[in-house]
């Protein structure tokens, strides 16, 4: 029992280092959103950002804090994701409704 004293500080750091170092890596996801009208864009979270991918062109979404899921915002749109729930909103266009991450 006395070899196992002096190995639990031990222990307990190397978990926190393999903690810190795996949320120091950047998390990548890529989603497919099907929205009311037929209408549908590609979604990429790389860490603190998200890219949405429109037929015309790409936006770059900075995170910001929310309550309300995870919570993405340019000049351009902001974009709220909670579960399979998306709620997008491009400036000039309020035509995304009904938006859900498409499950394959």
């Amino acid at each position: 029992m006395e070899i196992a004293v002096p190995a639990l500080p031990l222990a307990f750091a190397l978990m926190l280092a393999a903690s810190s170092t795996a949320q120091s890596v950047e998390h990548h996801e890529a989603f497919h959103v099907a929205c009311a009208q037929g209408r549908s864009f590609g979604l990429r979270i790389e860490g603190r950002q998200a890219r949405v991918q429109l037929a015309d062109r790409e936006l770059l979404l900075a995170r910001k804090p929310s309550s309300l899921g995870q919570h993405f915002r340019s000049a351009e749109a902001t974009l709220i994701i909670d579960d399979a729930f998306v709620a997008f909103v491009q400036r000039g266009d309020w035509d995304w409704q009904d938006c859900r991450i498409d499950q394959p």
